[in-house]
C-alpha cells in the first residue's frame, strides 16, 4: 500500500507541474493583452485615479476566500452565494466518500484524498464554463448594445436616458451590466469609471475597448457617437472572425471529442458487459495504481488537446 501511495501522489504531481506549465505558457499571449488593456483604462495621461479605478487595481491579495469566490461567482450570472455553494461541494465530497468506501472498497484515506479533489475540480470547471458563458453572450449583443446607446446619444437625450433605453431594449447579461452601469451613473460615478468596473467584473477584450475608448474621448473632448459607431462594427467584424476561426477548428475540436470520449466509453461499455472484468482495477491495490496512472495520463492528454485547440481571436 505504501508503494501505491507513493505512485498515486507522484502520478498527481507530475500532472499537476504539466498542467501548470501548460497553462502558463498557454496563456501568456491572452496575459499580455489584458494587461495592455488594463494599462489603457488605469494610465494617469487618460484620467486620475478615481474610486472605481483604485478598486479595480487594488491588491486582490487582501481579499478573503468568502470574498474572491463571491466575485468570481457574480461574474458568471448565478443566483447563488459562496456560502450555498460551499455547502454543495461539502455535501458532494461527502457523498463521493461514503460512495468509494461503501461501494468501490477504496481504502479510506485514498477516498479522502479522491472526495477533497473531485468536488472542488468539478466547483470550479463548473464556475469557469458559467463566466466564459456569461461573458460570450454578453460579447454577442455587445455591439446592438453599443448601436442603440449611440443612437440615444445622436437624439440628444444624455448619457444616463441612453444606458436606459439600452436597459429597455436589451435582455440577459448585457441588460444586467447596463443596468448597473446605469445606476452607478445616477449616483454621480462619471462614464470611464463605471466602465471600468464593468471591465473589473467581466475581463472581456471587449469591454477593454469600449473602456479605452470612452475614456480616451472623456479626456481629449472627441466625438463619442462616433466613437460607439466605430467601435460598434469593430466589434462586429471580430465576431465574424471568431466565428469564421471556430468554423475551420471544428474538424479538430470533433477529432479531440472523439478521442477525450473514447477511453471512458469503452470503460462504461466494458462495466456494463462484465464488470468483474473491471474489478481488479479498483479492488486491488495493484489495479489502483494502475487506474490512477491511466486517469492521469487521459486527464492531461484531455486538458492539453484542449488548449491547443482553443483560439483566441
Amino acid at each position: 500500500m505504501t508503494v501505491f501511495y507513493l505512485l498515486l501522489a507522484s502520478s498527481l504531481s507530475i500532472f499537476a507541474g504539466l498542467a501548470l506549465w501548460v497553462l502558463v505558457h498557454a496563456d501568456r499571449a491572452k496575459r499580455r493583452h489584458h494587461a495592455r488593456l488594463q494599462r489603457g483604462i488605469t494610465a494617469p495621461r487618460v484620467a486620475p485615479l478615481s474610486a472605481p479605478r483604485r478598486l479595480l487595481i487594488r491588491d486582490r491579495s487582501r481579499d478573503s476566500l468568502h470574498a474572491r469566490i463571491d466575485a468570481l461567482i457574480s461574474q458568471t450570472g448565478l443566483h447563488l452565494t459562496s456560502m450555498e455553494l460551499c455547502v454543495q461541494v461539502t455535501v458532494l465530497a461527502l457523498a463521493i466518500y461514503g460512495l468509494s468506501v461503501l461501494f468501490l472498497g477504496i481504502h479510506p484515506v485514498s477516498a479522502m484524498l479522491v472526495a477533497v479533489v473531485i468536488p472542488g475540480v468539478i466547483a470550479a470547471m463548473g464556475l469557469r464554463i458559467a463566466r466564459k458563458r456569461y461573458q460570450a453572450a454578453f460579447s454577442e449583443s455587445l455591439p446592438e448594445a453599443l448601436d442603440v446607446f449611440a443612437r440615444g446619444l445622436r437624439a440628444g437625450r444624455p448619457i444616463s436616458d441612453s444606458l436606459r433605453i439600452v436597459v429597455e431594449t436589451t435582455s440577459g447579461p448585457v441588460k444586467a451590466e447596463f443596468a448597473r452601469c446605469h445606476g452607478e451613473i445616477c449616483m454621480g460615478t462619471s462614464l470611464p469609471d463605471s466602465l471600468a468596473a464593468l471591465y473589473g467584473r467581466l475581463r472581456t477584450p471587449e469591454i477593454g475597448f469600449f473602456a479605452v475608448a470612452t475614456a480616451l474621448q472623456a479626456e481629449t473632448g472627441g466625438n463619442l457617437i462616433e466613437t460607439l459607431e466605430n467601435l460598434a462594427g469593430q466589434l462586429r467584424e471580430r465576431r465574424k472572425l471568431r466565428k469564421k476561426a471556430r468554423a475551420l477548428s471544428s474538424e479538430a475540436r470533433v477529432s479531440a471529442l472523439i478521442l477525450a470520449s473514447l477511453p471512458f466509453a469503452i470503460a462504461i461499455a466494458l462495466f456494463v458487459l462484465n464488470g468483474a472484468y473491471l474489478a481488479p482495477l479498483y479492488t486491488d491495490p495493484r489495479g489502483q495504481v494502475m487506474a490512477a496512472v491511466a486517469l492521469t495520463s487521459v486527464s492531461m492528454g484531455v486538458y492539453i488537446m484542449v488548449r491547443m485547440g482553443k483560439l483566441d481571436v
